[in-house]
């Protein structure tokens, strides 16, 4: 959920998508080859973690960094 919409993205057109003021979500440059992709909610104030998540880093891919397959990003407006 985000808590703060003034910072929910980050754009910069040398990176990949990220979201987050201090980069909640951030997804790296040619992610399907390196493991600098990484998250990091609940740290930002903008993004928020659901209640009864242990870990922020570990809630998307179960690592704090790793090599997406994929990656999809819906806006909703």
């Amino acid at each position: 959920m985000v808590s703060n919409p003034t910072y929910a993205t980050y754009r910069n057109p040398s990176y990949g998508p990220t979201f987050g003021n201090g980069w909640d979500l951030h997804v790296a440059d040619n992610a399907n080859s390196n493991t600098n992709s990484y998250s990091d909610f609940g740290q930002h104030n903008v993004y928020s973690v659901p209640r009864g998540v242990q870990d922020q880093y570990t809630i998307l891919a179960g690592t704090r960094n790793f090599t997406p397959d994929e990656v999809e990003v819906f806006y909703l407006g």
